[in-house]
């Protein structure tokens, strides 16, 4: 008797993300917009040394992974709010690259940097720490560009804006301050909340708290604790 399409399987990670991001609010929209190196700690117990071999020859990464800070109980959506799209209108969740899937798996393109025993070094990731890393794959150029490929919602990279700090912030490290403008000149506020200038927002990034704002400028960071 065949196997009934409708049952489930068990995933297990090969590996785990280590990025700036421990929360969701902040992580980029997609891959290869924020350049902040991450790495990739493979399970030694699952993944032997001789699996890697050749990798040092690829230099970008196809990562295949799970969107563990959903909440488990929560249903897949099956039309969302793209912020490209200023969160006012509904587009099937197939149709977009939305988190709140009917399986939450995410698929990244990141640039391998260095291979480190089992830890992998790369470079363009959109992936919280400690997210479940499922399979890596190698970019193939010839195979994975597609030059006439188009998405009409979505048919050029997010505008960017420019990242200023208030003079009561003070000196801050010279790789803090590079990880801080490369978050938030993606602009991570929610869609339906772009409208009001006065507003300002909190996230975590690294091993500080962040508060700051958005208005004609670009964004103003406030405070760093």
């Amino acid at each position: 008797m065949s196997q009934d399409r409708r049952e489930g399987f068990e995933l297990a990670p090969i590996g785990w993300v280590r990025s700036p991001w421990p929360e969701k609010f902040g992580v980029p929209r997609q891959s290869g917009l924020a350049q902040s190196e991450a790495r990739i700690e493979l399970d030694p117990q699952r993944i032997p040394r001789e699996a890697l071999r050749g990798l040092e020859q690829v230099s970008h990464l196809w990562l295949v992974s799970w969107f563990h800070g959903l909440r488990e109980a929560e249903p897949f959506r099956p039309t969302v709010r793209p912020p490209r799209l200023g969160g006012s209108q509904r587009l099937g969740v197939l149709a977009t690259r939305s988190p709140h899937r009917p399986n939450p798996i995410g698929l990244s393109v990141v640039r391998l940097l260095a291979i480190d025993d089992r830890t992998l070094r790369v470079r363009g990731i959109d992936l919280l720490d400690g997210t479940p890393v499922l399979d890596i794959k190698p970019y193939l150029p010839w195979a994975d560009v597609v030059a006439d490929a188009t998405c009409e919602w979505a048919d050029a990279a997010p505008r960017e804006l420019e990242v200023r700090f208030a003079a009561q912030v003070g000196a801050i490290d010279e790789a803090l301050r590079a990880a801080i403008v490369d978050t938030l000149r993606w602009d991570p506020r929610p869609a339906h909340q772009r409208g009001d200038a006065s507003r300002e927002y909190g996230m975590r990034l690294l091993e500080v708290d962040l508060r700051f704002r958005v208005d004609e400028r670009g964004v103003e960071v406030l405070a760093i604790r």
